[in-house]
């Protein structure tokens, strides 16, 4: 069950990856699909809530802190994202949110007492993250100019820090969540709903002042991205309370990579160099050596 909750995290979030590719297709503006997609994930999340607290005393819950920080931290992550490939390129920032799996494995080591750093766990997680270099290395080398290599390092810190604090709420105030998907369900909904306050509060007042007109095909885009969103997070969530730090994260990262490789290739006609297959191999590699350890 546990390799099945992994599965499909990295599922729902490669499809996350595919709608952001449609936005650009069906022109549709980020930041009111990115708006809409919260509140889509905060209403569908409170409809499925079935257990005995009330919305009102969400704000008495233990974890209440950390969803507050969380919540910002995943809007502005998701605004410096977009930033970073306009301005930095897809690899670059690809690759920096990628190599951020160090932090929370390191933490991990760090914080909880279950979690111990193998000989195997460090083999894999340098391997882990030498793939991600092959795998997004472009043939031609990408000139960057000085003052924009603080997106990469940012998207870098703010990866690091979400999966981080997921991870440490995962373990720190949802021991017996396990049982209680209800309890998970309350958490992810007011995540979300914090992220649609800020968003709200920023791109609302960005398309005030630069008298942005809301499109129907923006709507449409955020309810499907909502809806994904709300299942990628809540499987992500699921499957991070099975594993260590050491092994979820670099699994994920990598199985995220490899299939949307795959489907770039199958759909999108898109090509591999013969480094990017070499990287894609070394992440299998890393795969199979984490899972044994």
């Amino acid at each position: 069950m546990n390799i099945l909750f992994l599965l499909i995290s990295i599922i729902f979030f490669v499809l996350i990856f595919l709608v952001f590719k449609g936005f650009s297709k069906f022109k549709i503006n980020n930041s009111h699909a990115i708006t809409i997609n919260y509140f889509t994930a905060a209403g569908l999340s409170f409809l499925l809530y079935s257990g005995e607290q009330k919305p009102m005393e969400i704000m008495d819950q233990t974890w209440f802190a950390g969803a507050l920080l969380l919540g910002i931290l995943f809007m502005l992550s998701f605004f410096l994202f977009a930033l970073s490939t306009q301005k930095a390129g897809m690899a670059i920032t690809a690759l920096s949110s990628k190599m951020s799996v160090v932090i929370p494995v390191l933490l991990g080591a760090y914080l909880y007492v279950d979690e111990q750093i193998t000989f195997l766990k460090i083999a894999g997680l340098l391997l882990a993250i030498l793939s991600f270099y092959f795998i997004f290395k472009k043939e031609k080398s990408i000139k960057l100019e000085m003052h924009h290599l603080r997106l990469p390092i940012l998207i870098f810190l703010f990866s690091g820090a979400n999966d981080s604090i997921l991870k440490y709420i995962r373990e720190v105030h949802f021991e017996q969540a396990k049982l209680d998907l209800n309890a998970e369900i309350l958490f992810i909904g007011s995540l979300f709903t914090i992220s649609f306050i800020s968003s709200l509060l920023l791109f609302g007042i960005k398309s005030l002042i630069n008298k942005e007109t809301l499109h129907f095909n923006s709507i449409i885009g955020g309810l499907v991205l909502g809806v994904i969103n709300l299942f990628s997070s809540m499987s992500m969530f699921k499957a991070m309370g099975f594993f260590d730090s050491a092994v979820f994260f670099p699994i994920f990262n990598i199985g995220i990579v490899i299939m949307s490789a795959i489907i770039g290739i199958l759909f999108f006609h898109e090509k591999l160099t013969k480094t990017n297959l070499m990287g894609m191999l070394i992440a299998l590699i890393a795969i199979l050596i984490l899972t044994s350890s």
